[in-house]
């Protein structure tokens, strides 16, 4: 019983996992990532998720929330809303938030190689032979049971507690016929001296886990900002067009002014050569506010197909009001830091360096490889026997019959190609990364100074183009001014006070279209140096240094 006493909080201490000695595994996926990770309710609801009904074709673009059966639907929207409901409901988001889920598992995977391991056995073997003399076994039954623990450990060492007891009957006659008990308490052990010694070895699946999940991690943020530029862009076009879209109104309306005012001098000093170019000005400004129209409806279902909102339905009336926009943190680094922080924090730049990390543990795990295998085997064991069960545990934990051994093995393939070939690839695969580290810098800091210059002249094309909105409106502030003073309504003055109206339109346009262009610009530059969710305030954990 004594034994019993001593081995049963073993067994329950290594089963448990208790015993377990390994080095921490980082914390799983940061909470503020995960509010943003939706993916583990499964991809949203539709009507028929996998386009299986052919009864209802548009299934899959339909949400299974209610939509306005009828009328037009306006949604009032910031900026800042539109950058959430596209991170928290995109499709594309989803999908990489799954890869940081499945690479977080991989871990777990990795870490559940050193857990210790319960093990058990139970055999019976009942004999009946025949019998040449009174001292030979004619029937015997052998009932053995054995319960057990091992675990790798992370210096690449392999145990096992082991406790097994066998009881036997035979029917030789110095045995009077009685059950014998056999306890036995063993202890093994492995430890490799060369190859796979070592927790730099043993914990390298771990490791390389870890980089991983650290790489779906930046994948997942790296869609994000790809996702938020693509918000940004839209949300700046959808304003851009609903802009031009009021300009070409106000535009036409001039154009409605001016054929009226030319239609109510026919028969004083206008001819119906007058009327008809004021009504060709007319009906053409007509025709490009259809085009502006649709522009605005274009561009708003670019920007709801990223919303992903059952408000902005694809297959729904719906409109986009943006919200005045407020200006963003326009201070524009210059070239030098650009470049520098699209080196530190550039999501691409921080995958390449994990790929160069993961490239660099499996170098090493090769090198250790090709060593000589020399392992350390060593197994100790106390055993009893007696007629009695109670005595043959008694004796055991006595320690009485112990027995022991040492020694060493020794493995090494003549030639051993196949793991200096296995290192030659894995340093090839190393040599790879790092030049795949630097053609990836060549390329992002070529792209920072493309996008700089783009801010650059975006910001003085803005410029210019707001002196010439006022220019054009002096211009044709000056023409109206003049025309009451005016003999009589010629040709040439209408034609002049058309293309005054058509200048100021286009200048107002080109100034929307500057502004927009110079906002998308600053969030392009922002997306390559790693910061464009700071531009609007919108917050995700901040990228670590690896």
């Amino acid at each position: 019983m004594k034994a019993f006493a001593y081995i049963g909080p073993c067994l329950i201490l290594y089963a448990s996992g208790c015993l377990y000695i390994g080095r921490p595994v980082r914390s799983s996926v940061e909470p503020a990532i995960q509010q943003l990770q939706s993916a583990t309710a499964g991809p949203q609801e539709r009507l028929d998720a996998l386009a299986a009904d052919p009864n209802l074709p548009l299934g899959i673009l339909m949400y299974q929330e209610a939509r306005t059966p009828s009328g037009p639907n306006p949604v009032h929207l910031t900026i800042e809303q539109a950058i959430a409901r596209a991170l928290s409901r995109s499709p594309e988001i989803r999908v990489v938030s799954l890869d940081a889920s499945i690479a977080e598992q991989g871990i777990t995977a990795s870490k559940a190689e050193l857990d210790p391991m319960l093990f058990g056995r139970s055999t019976l073997e009942e004999n009946d032979q025949p019998q040449a003399s009174a001292y030979e076994i004619g029937r015997s039954s052998v009932r053995s049971v054995e319960l057990g623990v091992k675990q790798r450990i992370p210096t690449g060492a392999e145990y096992s507690v082991t406790y097994g007891l066998t009881r036997t009957w035979d029917d030789l006659w110095y045995h009077h016929d009685l059950d014998r008990y056999a306890p036995v308490l063993a202890f093994q052990l492995r430890q490799p001296l060369l190859r796979d010694a070592g927790s730099q070895v043993t914990l390298a699946g771990i490791d390389i886990a870890q980089l991983n999940h650290q790489v779906a991690l930046l994948g997942f943020r790296q869609k994000a900002e790809e996702v938020a530029t693509e918000v940004i862009t839209a949300y700046w076009r959808l304003s851009q067009a609903r802009e031009e879209l009021q300009i070409q109104e106000e535009l036409l309306q001039m154009a409605s002014d001016t054929l009226e005012k030319v239609e109510a001098r026919v028969g004083i000093d206008a001819t119906q050569i007058q009327v008809q170019q004021a009504r060709f000005s007319l009906t053409t400004r007509q025709a490009q506010l259809v085009h502006a129209k649709r522009l605005v409806r274009d561009a708003q279902d670019k920007l709801a197909r990223l919303l992903a909102d059952p408000k902005t339905d694809i297959l729904s009336d719906y409109q986009i009001i943006p919200e005045p926009i407020p200006e963003p943190d326009t201070q524009v680094p210059d070239q030098q830091q650009a470049i520098g922080l699209a080196m530190k924090d550039n999501p691409l730049m921080a995958q390449a360096r994990l790929a160069v990390r993961v490239a660099d543990i499996n170098c090493k795990v090769a090198e250790n490889q090709q060593q000589v295998k020399l392992d350390l085997v060593a197994s100790a064991s106390t055993q009893a026997l007696r007629y009695e069960l109670l005595q043959s545990h008694e004796d055991l934990t006595q320690a009485g019959h112990t027995s022991y051994s040492v020694g060493v093995v020794l493995e090494y393939p003549l030639g051993n190609r196949q793991r200096r070939a296995e290192l030659a690839r894995r340093q090839l695969e190393r040599s790879k990364a790092v030049a795949n580290l630097q053609n990836l810098a060549d390329q992002i800091a070529v792209q920072a100074k493309e996008r700089y210059r783009r801010v650059l002249a975006a910001r003085q094309e803005l410029q210019a183009q707001v002196q010439a909105v006022e220019a054009a409106r002096i211009q044709l502030q000056a023409i109206a001014d003049s025309e009451p003073i005016r003999d009589r309504l010629t040709p040439e003055f209408l034609l002049v006070k058309l293309q005054a109206q058509e200048a100021l339109a286009e200048s107002l346009r080109a100034r929307v279209r500057a502004l927009a262009d110079y906002q998308v610009a600053i969030a392009e530059l922002a997306q390559t140096t790693g910061r464009v969710l700071g531009l609007y305030q919108i917050q995700i954990p901040a990228a670590k240094d690896f």
